[in-house]
């Protein structure tokens, strides 16, 4: 049986932590490709976190391009949201696996307002809307664009190709352009990281998708070293 080829479509950095945490729980190197579909983009926006009680972040994205976070009080989507934060010096607030469950956790808690959004150009969830709509002063401000990055010639082979692949989605509109890109040969294995990520997918290719149990970093991490350890069929 030939082995199992990783293949990362997250932006460079993000695909980089993801091989290096596929290393650690596996105890050795892998075949990886990195194909990035999305790469990110400042952007500088007039709105500032001055005033706000709070911010809301919801990718690792958004705290590498917002400005100082030092004292300030931080509500995350994500662990590493979290822990990226903090590593910024924010100041830890209410922790959510997504954007619905913030929304929840928000305004079960009775966090202070009004609250900043700071986020990427594509969002999904309409966090500041439904915060805003249940009593909670919410605005936004985009903070960086994700740009659309075509697939290589490389990773479109490996897709399309006859070899046993794992490929790991992690956002809806990543899972689509990989979908649109190329046609999924008989081994791919497609690991996404939500149901509507696993949705796009389909919706495009009609192919069966894994779902994460948890919509976490090292679930997926998990998962991906499973798949890569299993035959996949």
């Amino acid at each position: 049986m030939s082995q199992s080829i990783l293949l990362l479509t997250r932006p460079e950095a993000q695909s980089r932590r993801v091989l290096a945490d596929v290393h650690e729980v596996l105890g050795a190197d892998i075949a990886c490709l990195i194909s990035p579909v999305l790469e990110i983009e400042k952007r500088e926006v007039a709105v500032r976190p001055e005033g706000y009680a709070g911010l809301i972040l919801t990718s690792v994205n958004g705290v590498a391009a917002a400005p100082d976070l030092t004292g300030r009080r931080v509500h995350c989507v994500g662990a590493r949201t979290g822990e990226a934060a903090q590593e910024r010096g924010a100041d830890l607030g209410v922790v959510a696996l997504d954007a619905a469950r913030l929304v929840e956790r928000i305004l079960e808690t009775g966090v202070a307002a009004p609250l900043l959004h700071m986020r990427g150009e594509h969002a999904r969830g309409e966090i500041a809307r439904m915060l805003s709509s249940a009593g909670i002063e919410t605005h936004e401000a985009v903070v960086y664009a994700q740009q659309t990055v075509e697939m290589t010639r490389d990773a479109i082979r490996l897709i399309e190709g006859d070899g046993p692949l794992v490929l790991p989605l992690y956002s809806p509109r990543s899972a689509r352009l990989v979908a649109q890109a190329a046609r999924p040969g008989p081994q791919v294995h497609v690991i996404a990281l939500s149901p509507a990520v696993a949705q796009e997918y389909a919706a495009v290719t009609g192919r069966d998708v894994e779902i994460c149990a948890s919509p976490e970093g090292p679930v997926m991490v998990e998962r991906i070293a499973a798949a890569l350890r299993g035959k996949i069929a």
